[in-house]
């Protein structure tokens, strides 16, 4: 009898979880209808297409003028971006079955169903990884703000595959801290091609896997690249330059945000040395925490990697504040350390207290930002605000993260 209700709660679940997402698609392609205007999946999912279709290269020019006539309803003016594509051939390949949809509004709606169910994953692993186990009444809130806080929404809406990286990122460490190291290697190769925003905490994971000989890792991360590598090779052996120009062309037309590019807006001749000061002292701040998480545990590491993930767009690389949803681990983990740490008020304590503040808060702001209808203090706002106050934060809470109470006096509520 058990069996059988075991059973039969297995397909119900199957087919509760099939519904959830058959509706998401059909809202998501509904949406996608209404609102077309996007590039960051109707490029590599075009060229894709033109690949497969006409075996053209995807980063020539026919695959970036159908991209044009579809985008812009003619080819692009000079001082429009061409959409040239600009990912990495071996990433490209994971577009191809989307490319094999016929229909843009059919494989869009498809992919943001997948970047819905990554940023509900996302909240879960950052859950299991920082061991925060809120209460039922919590979980839902935070599995909902996983996926539609502003942070998250902006490259939801954008079709941005930096979502899948910063599951990966996740995963990363989830896999280290549970001995799983060839998978942890493979999963490092999507920060990897995403050097933007997690180039550094990839130099990290590197220089702490050499430190610790955890040299699986290592296999896992260069069998998984030289696969990739080698297919994209075998598929189209002249896609490195061509690849290279499509970067250019596309921090050309589409330039992120530095702290230099921001202060020189603010003070054009101080501005962009006050970046280069602020670059160099959190590089000093980088190396010294990098050294002292050496033969530590895996909290110290945790931490360690929170930090790096939150100062990486303060370091002079070029970003953009889609990108910044990889900063949703360091969140997580503060939120974390004060539920350990002031577990209440009863029911919710601290940190959900300040997830029902920084939820709505983040929103209002960017409404009230969007009333003034200037996009740059919407951007350099938004860009500073979550890293800058994760920096603090983390800092606030180093003590308490890097090591479990260990006094009666820690322990009293």
């Amino acid at each position: 009898m058990s069996r059988t209700l075991n059973v039969i709660t297995l397909i119900f679940c199957t087919l509760l979880a099939i519904s959830v997402f058959c509706g998401l698609m059909w809202a998501n392609t509904l949406y996608i209808q209404n609102h077309p205007g996007e590039k960051d999946f109707l490029v590599p999912w075009l060229a894709a297409r033109t690949f497969l279709q006409y075996g053209n290269n995807p980063y020539d020019d026919p695959a970036a003028q159908r991209a044009q006539i579809i985008y812009y309803g003619r080819l692009a003016y000079e001082s429009e971006d061409p959409l040239q594509l600009s990912i990495p051939f071996p990433i490209e390949l994971f577009y191809f079955p989307f490319a094999l949809i016929p229909d843009y509004a059919l494989a869009r709606g498809l992919w943001m169903t997948l970047l819905e169910v990554t940023l509900a994953a996302l909240g879960f692993l950052s859950l299991r990884l920082t061991e925060w186990k809120p209460v039922r009444s919590l979980l839902p809130v935070v599995l909902i703000f996983s996926v539609l806080w502003v942070y998250g929404l902006l490259p939801l809406v954008a079709g941005r595959a930096v979502i899948f990286v910063a599951l990966a990122v996740t995963g990363v460490l989830l896999a280290i801290h549970e001995q799983r190291d060839e998978l942890a290697g493979a999963l490092l190769v999507l920060p990897f091609f995403k050097p933007d925003i997690t180039g550094v905490f990839v130099i990290f994971t590197f220089w702490w896997v050499i430190d610790h000989r955890r040299w699986r890792i290592l296999a896992g991360f260069f069998m998984t690249l030289v696969i990739l590598v080698t297919l994209a090779f075998f598929l189209l052996p002249d896609w490195f330059l061509p690849f290279l120009r499509g970067v250019i062309s596309h921090i050309n037309y589409n330039p992120g945000l530095t702290p230099g590019h921001i202060f020189a807006s603010w003070w054009p001749v101080v501005g962009p040395r006050l970046g280069w000061v602020l670059t160099g002292f959190l590089l000093v701040v980088l190396f010294v925490e990098w050294r002292n998480v050496r033969h530590k545990d895996f909290r110290h590491v945790l931490w360690t990697s929170s930090l790096t993930l939150a100062v990486s767009p303060f370091l002079g690389i070029p970003v953009t504040i889609k990108d910044e949803v990889v900063l949703f681990l360091p969140l997580i983990l503060f939120l974390a350390v004060l539920n350990e740490r002031w577990p209440y008020p009863r029911l919710w304590g601290v940190s959900g207290i300040a997830l029902l503040i920084v939820f709505p808060g983040f929103w209002l702001l960017t409404g009230g930002l969007s009333m003034t209808r200037t996009s740059i203090a919407f951007n350099i706002v938004l860009f500073l605000l979550l890293p800058g106050l994760l920096i603090v934060g983390l800092y606030w809470m180093r003590w308490w993260a890097v090591r479990p109470p260990r006094t009666w006096s820690d322990m009293l509520p």
